[in-house]
């Protein structure tokens, strides 16, 4: 008991202010569920605890010396602000969140206060602080009157959840410190940075550590990339279109495996007419997004031994050559506060840094990717001037059966015969072949909009998918041993080049380059190398060495996957 006592003494000692923090969270989870951002209800419950125990921990070491009512104020500050922020914004603390308070100066936080809906959910966050705050001071005026065994029972309870809770947390504090300490954001997006975001404080933190890294690298990130210097261009091809996919598996179509399910209807057809070319050999850097765009975007390389900020962003560079850059996302929305949204579309969603790359870039996401092009600016703007349309869509990310409409349900799981994954499996794959399926129009719809003009294409993925293909397990994983298997299914992309007849008359030989360079080894972070040729861009930061069309290309380059992981050194 006396253990007990000891352990259980910051409680006591200010028990309003645990009682507070307890049912402040709990009133933050049910207003979550209330907007429909609700979480684990379980986790979001009881891990909380030891947060509230560390809070009257440090509260009884600060009212040593009379500041307790610091923690007091922390405590308001903090519950009180993520309880509007669900209100307001239909979300709890996230990065997005977090960067809009730290980059609002006073005069605009009068403004957002004033704004509709502000006032009236400041209120109500204000008034429910207010009430439970009152119902935690009072509620222990009745602690006397429960008998010294009843709260014996409750104290050694009690004990038992707080240590549970702490070992739980345990994990999420580790990552916290790693957060704090990481050098460069994209390293947050890897699950050793990755807290359980299931705390106020554990959000709050986590918000403010990706902040800090963040904001360090990209206010450098733009500062090089507003010093871009002007370069020349031949503008050789008028109209380039990159298309970003995401999740495809090349084991998942026919345009790479004859006796797959027949998802490609469309994009077959542009390959039997020619101009369509899939290239055979192609590989990614990462199978996280954030890490793929960052490599495939900037103009730094693996084998420079400087900064990533250090480089401009490829972008950049078509605009300083006299390109209109466009870019149509169904990822990365300025305005979005999803998580994954802040973290992987850092060097996208940093406004400063986004009106130095695109002349023009969509606001709003849409539930279906073929939606886009309702958002597209004029088309006749793309065929007036030397253009490039970057087109990032969401694919075949998980959960697949949210990526493609009802009119795109073909396949079932009962045509599907696979060795992995049961009933589930099949479930699972047939949903992936419908979106495949989807993405495969989405695709056909887009190069529809520019194929009657001078325009070439490329069309890759990000990263590729298990899909139930040599285990029980479907998506991406984060293993310590890169195995053959994981490589070949995560790690080799589809990538492709479309040429419209036009092109094809035009450019007669640089079609007959890509024609002839569909097997030749590339990893996708030296895309970029080849847009730049393609455009005839004339800059330092090109190599012809890089690039799957020059005569210079190197195929003996090293392709690095993973965490540095020689990709050719597994087959």
């Amino acid at each position: 008991m006396k253990i007990i006592n000891i352990l259980s003494y910051p409680i006591r000692a200010t028990k309003s202010l645990f009682t507070f923090c307890m049912l402040m969270e709990l009133a933050i989870l049910a207003a979550c569920h209330f907007v429909g951002a609700g979480g684990n209800v379980f986790l979001n419950t009881f891990l909380p605890i030891f947060d509230c125990y560390l809070i009257c921990l440090i509260a009884c070491l600060l009212k040593k010396i009379r500041l307790g009512w610091i923690m007091w104020t922390v405590a308001i500050l903090a519950f009180l602000g993520e309880l509007f922020t669900v209100l307001i914004y239909k979300s709890s603390f996230n990065i997005r969140v977090i960067q809009l308070v730290m980059e609002t100066n006073p005069s605009e936080a009068k403004e957002f206060l004033s704004s509709s809906g502000s006032p009236s959910s400041l209120l109500i966050s204000a008034a429910l602080t207010g009430i439970i705050y009152y119902l935690s001071v009072l509620a222990w005026k009745f602690h006397d009157r429960f008998r010294k065994p009843v709260l014996n029972v409750l104290n050694c309870f009690g004990l038992f959840i707080i240590l549970w809770s702490g070992v739980r947390q345990l994990s999420a504090y580790t990552k916290l410190g790693r957060c704090f300490a990481a050098k460069e954001y994209r390293l947050l997006a890897e699950r050793k940075y990755m807290p359980h975001l299931s705390t106020t404080f554990v959000r709050l933190l986590h918000g403010i550590a990706f902040n800090k890294v963040q904001s360090t690298e990209l206010n450098e990130l733009t500062r090089t990339v507003k010093a871009t210097q002007s370069v020349s261009s031949t503008h050789e091809c008028p109209l380039i279109v990159l298309i970003i996919g995401e999740s495809f598996s090349k084991y998942h179509t026919p345009l790479y495996v004859s006796d797959a399910l027949p998802t490609n209807p469309r994009l077959e057809r542009l390959k039997q007419d020619g101009n369509l070319i899939p290239y055979t050999d192609v590989v990614t850097t990462s199978n996280l997004t954030s890490n793929v765009m960052r490599n495939m975007f900037s103009m730094w390389d693996s084998d420079y031994s400087d900064n990533w900020t250090n480089h401009t962003l490829f972008p950049a560079l078509f605009r300083k050559a006299g390109y209109q850059v466009l870019y149509l996302t169904n990822q990365f929305a300025l305005n979005s506060s999803e998580l994954w949204n802040s973290i992987g579309g850092t060097i996208f969603n940093k406004p400063e840094l986004s009106e130095c790359l695109f002349d023009w870039r969509n606001d709003n996401l849409k539930q279906y990717d073929g939606e886009l092009f309702d958002l597209m600016p004029d088309t006749a703007s793309l065929f007036n001037t030397p253009t490039l349309l970057i087109v990032h869509l969401m694919g075949q990310h998980v959960n697949y059966r949210e990526r493609y409409p009802a009119g795109f349900e073909h396949f079932s799981a009962d045509q599907i015969n696979n060795t992995y994954g049961g009933a589930k499996g099949r479930q699972v794959i047939s949903e992936y072949a419908n979106a495949t399926l989807y993405n495969d129009y989405v695709v056909d719809s887009l190069w529809s909009i520019v194929k009657g003009h001078d325009a070439v294409g490329i069309y890759m993925s990000d990263h590729g998918e298990e899909v139930y293909d040599w285990r029980d397990f479907y998506e991406r994983s984060d293993e310590t041993q890169m195995s053959a298997n994981m490589a070949k299914y995560q790690y080799e992309t589809p990538f492709m080049f479309l040429m419209s007849d036009t092109f094809i008359q035009k450019h007669g030989q640089l079609a007959q380059k890509i024609r002839d360079s569909y097997d030749k080894p590339l990893i996708n972070s030296k895309t970029k190398h080849t847009l730049i040729g393609l455009a005839g861009i004339e800059t330092p930061e090109y190599k012809p060495t890089h690039d799957i069309l020059s005569d210079k290309y190197d195929s003996s380059l090293p392709r690095y996957i993973g965490n540095n992981v020689s990709y050719d050194s597994l087959f």
